[in-house]
């Protein structure tokens, strides 16, 4: 007997063999409605900025001279050597392979993290608000979520060292404080050294575990940045995730972890891919050869300088009064508070009727607050759009003010 797709009974059947974990899940992330609708919402990289003709002519060096290695399964060997070179360049760290994992992005690496250390009712602290991909994730393995808050310069250590020793008095397993130090997501913040130094101390008090969420690193539009909390780290209580999507291609998939020997094997133990997409990571080795990768990324800093100079702008012009947001020194997003009668998702329908996008500040935050929040993401939106984006958004709150 044939069972139709929209059966009752065949949907009461497949909902009962979900695992626990399984049944209460969010829909996928990915990008909703486009068309006409300005796109301020995905922090999708630039898509005019992808290296199509050099990774091309990259694919080809590699299927020359490299295929029967970047065909065969097992890990892509020369992305880690550039690696361990680049991070011994850019931040002084001298690292062994062990120290080193290629994974399928940072989403990957962050699953991993969860995977080895996470057991159902485990918490996790992460900032508040923060990346809405790790919440799922750590929603997904049945964490607890803890949220100690931002201000303007990032994790506020006093509200992160209070949040663990209450976490500890009420017998709570703290296992790692996620946090994305360098241009974060959603906010853009950076936190500076001396904050950097003050968390690694209080990790270091609660004999606590950090993961680092480097995403946007390289993207510097002015100044300079802090060194890695993993750089700084002495009691080996950092793991630091990287990703190659923002910078090359986020369709390789390709991102990296890195940490403590111990775990960084463990990890690669739960691995059942059999090798990060060798292929993808050959590629990847062959195009960043002789600094073409960091100049590729010289590029990228001047494509999204202008786009956030040019959402500033838009801010500055159309937003009402009393609203406030940050301005990154780098990254793809930009933080916007409005006056608190606002709720940015009751108006999110009212934005896209009007032909533009954003999202809501309660996604990224573990209890769903901050209901008069947005965050805007200015790395792929057309530059020429952004300024009629946020003037038909400015249009939308200005009559939400008025109602």
């Amino acid at each position: 007997m044939t069972i139709a797709a929209n059966d009752t009974k065949s949907n009461d059947w497949t909902t009962s063999l979900l695992a626990n974990r399984a049944v209460n899940l969010p829909p996928p992330l990915g990008p909703g409605r486009m068309g006409d609708v300005i796109p301020f919402v995905y922090g999708l990289p630039d898509e005019d900025s992808f290296p199509a003709a050099e990774l091309a002519a990259a694919a080809a060096a590699v299927m020359k001279d490299q295929a029967a290695k970047a065909l065969q399964y097992g890990a892509p060997t020369p992305l880690s050597e550039y690696l361990l070179g680049f991070i011994k360049k850019d931040q002084g760290l001298e690292l062994t392979p062990q120290q080193l994992l290629i994974t399928s992005g940072s989403s990957q690496a962050i699953s991993l993290v969860c995977r080895l250390l996470i057991d159902p009712g485990d918490c996790i602290v992460v900032e508040a608000p923060t990346f809405l991909g790790a919440v799922r994730t750590f929603e997904g393995y049945e964490a607890e979520i803890a949220e100690a808050p931002l201000d303007a310069d990032g994790i506020n250590v006093a509200a992160l060292d209070a949040k663990l020793t209450e976490l500890k008095a009420a017998g709570k397993k703290v296992k790692f404080v996620y946090l994305i130090p360098t241009f974060q997501n959603p906010t853009g913040v950076t936190i500076d050294l001396e904050r950097r130094k003050a968390v690694l101390e209080v990790a270091r008090r609660h004999q606590v575990l950090i993961l680092e969420d480097d995403a946007y690193h390289g993207l510097l539009f002015e100044g300079e940045t802090p060194p890695w909390l993993w750089t700084l780290d002495e009691n080996d209580i950092v793991m630091h995730c990287g990703t190659f999507s923002k910078t090359l291609a986020a369709g390789l998939r390709l991102g990296w972890i890195g940490g403590p020997p111990e775990l960084i094997s463990k990890m690669a133990s739960l691995k059942d891919d059999g090798g990060t997409n060798p292929f993808a990571g050959y590629i990847a080795a062959k195009f960043a050869e002789n600094g073409q990768l960091e100049a590729h990324t010289k590029k990228l800093i001047d494509i999204y300088r202008r786009k956030r100079d040019r959402t500033l702008a838009g801010l500055e012009r159309y937003m009402p009064e009393g609203s406030r947001w940050t301005s990154p020194q780098g990254g793809f997003f930009i933080w916007l508070e409005l006056p608190e009668k606002i709720d940015t998702v009751k108006m999110l329908p009212k934005a896209v009727e009007a032909g533009v996008n954003y999202l809501p500040g309660p996604a990224c935050f573990a209890n769903r607050s901050g209901r008069h929040t947005i965050r805007l993401a200015f790395s792929f939106v057309k530059l020429d759009q952004i300024e009629t984006g946020l003037r038909r958004l400015g249009e939308v709150i200005q009559k939400e003010l008025e109602a």
